[in-house]
C-alpha cells in the first residue's frame, strides 16, 4: 500500500513537472518570437499604420498596431467596421508565416493583433491560437 502511495505520488509530481515545464517552454519561446520580432519594430503594416510594439502579456503574444491618424470611437460606428476586423481576422494567419511565430505553433500561445488609435483607445482587437496556423482557413465565398 505504501508502495502504491509513493508511486501514486512520484507520478503525479512528475506530471505536474511535465505541465511547468511546458508553460515554461512556452514562455521562453513567447519571449524569443518577442525579442525577435522586437528588432523589427517599427514596421509598416498598411496604409498608414504601423506596428509599433510587441509584448508578451501571459500566454500572448500581443503585436499594438498604431492608426497615427484614425479615431477609434468613430470608426466603430462607420459602416463596414464588422467587415474591416472579419478581414483582419483573416488577415491574422499572415503572421503565422514568420519565423518567430513557426516555434510557436505547438504551443499553447495565442496570437494578438491590438489596433490602437492616436490616443491609444483601442479600435479592436483580434486573436488566433497558434496552433490554428496549421489549419488556414477557407477563403470567404466572393461578394456579388
Amino acid at each position: 500500500m505504501k508502495i502504491l502511495r509513493t508511486l501514486s505520488l512520484t507520478l503525479a509530481v512528475a506530471t505536474a513537472l511535465m505541465m511547468l515545464g511546458g508553460c515554461v517552454d512556452t514562455q521562453a519561446r513567447l519571449q524569443h518570437a518577442r525579442t525577435e520580432i522586437a528588432a523589427t519594430l517599427p514596421a509598416p503594416y498598411f496604409e498608414d499604420l504601423v506596428t509599433e510594439a510587441v509584448d508578451v502579456d501571459g500566454n500572448r503574444l500581443v503585436l499594438s498596431i498604431r492608426s497615427p491618424a484614425g479615431d477609434a470611437a468613430r470608426t466603430r460606428e462607420a459602416t463596414g467596421f464588422d467587415a474591416l476586423k472579419q478581414s483582419e481576422q483573416r488577415a491574422l494567419y499572415d503572421l503565422c508565416a514568420l519565423p518567430e511565430i513557426a516555434q510557436l505553433v505547438d504551443s499553447d500561445a495565442i496570437l494578438v493583433r491590438r489596433f490602437v488609435d492616436r490616443n491609444d483607445v483601442l479600435f479592436f482587437e483580434i486573436e488566433l491560437p497558434a496552433r490554428k496556423c496549421s489549419t488556414p482557413p477557407a477563403e470567404p465565398p466572393a461578394q456579388p
